[in-house]
């Protein structure tokens, strides 16, 4: 019964190719300004009073119990994650344009009352100076019982409280569509990250690797994060993930008006249950994939948080590449070409490379510059620009993290 529920939810998102959309949640970490160390969700100056400030104005306030979580105004949400992070989710749109303002507004709404707390909200993919044990879970039943299932998951405790993506959420219209795209978003996971690596700092000291996210990732133990048998010959269509996602471990499950804690599976909990809509989608929600399939639709989790406008420059990249049939037919037949050799060579070597790990007789700059030169053209003439902070990194041996680590350094008087 939970696996056809979630074959059902899955089925739901289908939208006609003309009308796919795309949705973006923007990563951050409030920190102070000097010394960049994590706010606290409690206190005068906390997470949580910089929400109920958004709603003295326009927005509305989201609670669970009686804590400040998140608050909404028109097609944008801003939300808190386990560790404090503070997302902002721009619904889905056919246009950038809608984004670029969504972002740029809420970045203008915060901006004096942080330079007012002497706070920033920071894109970057790892808290810049707090570490795992330093920081708090937000009072949040699901988080807190996360936190606590993960406590001997040293990789995935780290990944929930300490990292900050750029998520875009991609629309599909059938099985065959979706099968694709997971497949070539699975094999670009890794690429994607290497161009965006925005993690100088983890824990406190120097991050000297690169795609410090692709290797969290790969480190963590937890059902929740595995996706087997994506490349192979087999299908991979609804029936496959929802095989995946029912037998995850359930963690957290709703007891009347309660969360309470559990080591069995979603299948074991759920399977004789009449599941309801707004269940199966805190079940999708729950998994740790880079790449995910939710009740809002198929999201990339890979990329560390960025700072405007390279977050749009990916942004765009993605809607370029996964929107053009002809582009997704040529990067899954690369994908699905890849020997089982390379596939496995190709995240430890772009941990270790970067854009100069190895990738077929090239490297990931390569395939980069190959990706950067495919996405631009079959943007509407009006969002073409928005890919052209990538100019840098693919033409310039710019790496992200390494602006991010000179700013972060300037700010602290280094």
């Amino acid at each position: 019964m939970l696996k056809e529920r979630i074959v059902e939810c899955l089925k739901k998102n289908e939208v006609v190719h003309e009308e796919f959309k795309v949705g973006v949640s923007f990563g951050h970490f409030l920190v102070e300004r000097e010394g960049l160390k994590a706010v606290p969700f409690d206190g005068e100056n906390g997470i949580e009073s910089l929400l109920e400030y958004l709603t003295r104005g326009d927005w509305e306030g989201l609670y669970e119990g009686d804590a400040l979580i998140g608050a909404y105004k028109d097609n944008a949400t801003v939300l808190v994650q386990a560790g404090g992070q503070i997302e902002l989710q721009v619904a889905k749109t056919t246009s950038l344009k809608e984004i670029d303002k969504a972002y740029l507004d809420f970045l203008h709404t915060l901006g004096s009352e942080l330079e007012a707390r002497n706070q920033l909200l920071l894109s970057v993919g790892y808290q810049p100076a707090s570490s795992v044990d330093e920081i708090e879970v937000v009072p949040m039943a699901k988080a807190q019982l996360m936190a606590e299932a993960l406590k001997d998951d040293k990789a995935a405790l780290q990944t929930l409280k300490c990292t900050a993506k750029t998520v875009v959420t991609l629309d599909y219209a059938h099985s065959d569509d979706l099968e694709k795209k997971y497949r070539v978003a699975h094999i670009l996971a890794p690429v994607f990250a290497a161009v965006f690596d925005n993690v100088p700092v983890v824990d406190g000291a120097d991050y000297e690797g690169f795609a410090a996210g692709i290797n969290l990732h790969d480190a963590m133990k937890t059902a929740l994060s595995k996706v087997e048998n994506i490349m192979s010959g087999h299908s991979f269509k609804y029936a496959q993930y929802a095989n995946i996602v029912a037998a995850a471990p359930a963690i957290a499950v709703e007891e009347g008006e309660t969360i309470v804690a559990t080591d069995k599976t979603n299948e074991e909990v759920y399977d004789d249950v009449n599941v309801t809509d707004d269940q199966i989608a805190g079940i999708l929600d729950m998994m740790m994939t880079e790449v995910k399939l939710t009740a809002n639709g198929l999201e990339l989790h890979s990329v560390d948080a960025l700072p405007y406008p390279l977050n749009m420059a990916y942004v765009a990249m993605v809607k370029g590449l996964m929107y053009n049939i002809d582009h997704l037919n040529a990067l899954h037949e690369f994908a699905t070409g890849l020997s089982v050799e390379m596939q496995e060579k190709l995240r430890p070597g772009i941990i270790a490379e970067g854009m100069e790990g190895k990738i077929n007789e090239g490297t990931i700059r390569d395939v980069a510059r190959d990706l950067y030169f495919m996405s631009t053209p079959p943007l509407p003439e009006d969002e073409q620009h928005y890919t052209q902070p990538m100019d840098v990194i693919i033409f310039k041996d710019v790496c992200p993290k390494n602006i991010t680590k000179r700013q972060m350094a300037a700010m602290q008087g280094k």
